[in-house]
């Protein structure tokens, strides 16, 4: 565990959904002061209720208080909003990102950043749920989790450990890699399962309103399919397209897998494949990150 830095004090969360939520719960409980920021109070009001955070605003000036910011809000509009807040942060304070596609917004709020005296770091957790809101916060989401913290050539040495000490706090182990690596990897574990997802509860709906009574087929295995497909549709809608190049890439290879899948079902040797597949997920099983 590194050692605690003493810029860690006061923490702003801007946006209170589910991940922000859940960030500023845990943090409280540990004894940090922690202010959420949004633009509904009511939404706010509710956060504050539940337990989330001890003060709200809807000012994005009282963020100038805070050590450290993390902009929790859709992974479009952190880039957009976030040069709405470095401007007003003290210097030396430290800005980051729970966004789900990195290489765009390390490499614009990186050299922002620092022009300001402020730096940022990228970082995005690899925990959630197809629930959304602060009424779902939990505060142990994160734990035994990974996070992703994506540093660049601008990025400040001490300001990646706060963001790693923050992180730490919520149980969860960092890990240290570059936005475009990360990007990639996000694409295969974590987008095209969702896009998988997406596309397969349109197939089902498809053939329910042309069949009806299919649901009533639909159990474990269906479920755990079609989880995910819950999801905000806004926000999914833009890390595909914020990570289009690197999704496209893997959709195609998916693609190829379903028509070789095909083929081996054709010719009847598909036995050995679901085997060797089968293994191969059992070696990998324990390291996965569970579902929260």
């Amino acid at each position: 565990m590194r050692k605690k830095a003493n810029t860690l004090k006061k923490i702003g969360i801007v946006g209170a959904g589910l991940i922000g939520a859940s960030l500023a719960k845990k943090l409280t409980s540990s004894g940090f002061e922690v202010i959420c920021v949004g633009r509904n109070r009511k939404h706010l009001l509710k956060a504050r209720t539940l337990g989330v955070c001890s003060e709200i605003s809807t000012d994005l000036s009282d963020l100038s208080r805070c050590d450290i910011v993390v902009v929790s809000t859709p992974v479009d509009v952190i880039i957009e909003i976030s040069k709405k807040i470095i401007p007003l942060m003290k210097k030396g304070a430290v800005i980051t990102d729970v966004g789900s596609v990195k290489s765009n917004i390390c490499a614009r709020l990186s050299v922002f950043a620092k022009k300001c005296g402020v730096s940022f770091v990228g970082a995005h957790p690899m925990a959630g749920s197809e629930k959304s809101g602060c009424e779902n916060a939990r505060s142990d989401l994160f734990e035994k989790s990974s996070v992703f913290i994506t540093p660049v050539k601008e990025t400040n040495r001490n300001a990646l450990k706060v963001v790693a000490e923050m992180w730490e706090k919520t149980g969860a182990s960092c890990l240290i890699t570059r936005p475009a690596r990360h990007d990639r990897f996000a694409a295969v574990a974590s987008h095209l399962p969702h896009l998988i997802s997406f596309c397969f509860m349109e197939m089902f709906l498809d053939f329910e309103k042309k069949n009806g009574k299919a649901k009533e087929a639909a159990a474990g295995s269906f479920r755990d399919i079609t989880r995910v497909a819950k999801s905000s549709p806004a926000v999914w809608n833009a890390i595909f397209k914020e990570n289009r190049a690197f999704l496209s890439k893997n959709v195609k290879v998916f693609i190829n897998k379903l028509e070789n899948m095909m083929e081996c079902l054709k010719s009847r040797k598909l036995t050995g494949r679901l085997n060797k597949i089968k293994t191969g997920y059992e070696k990998i099983e324990n390291k996965i990150g569970k579902s929260r």
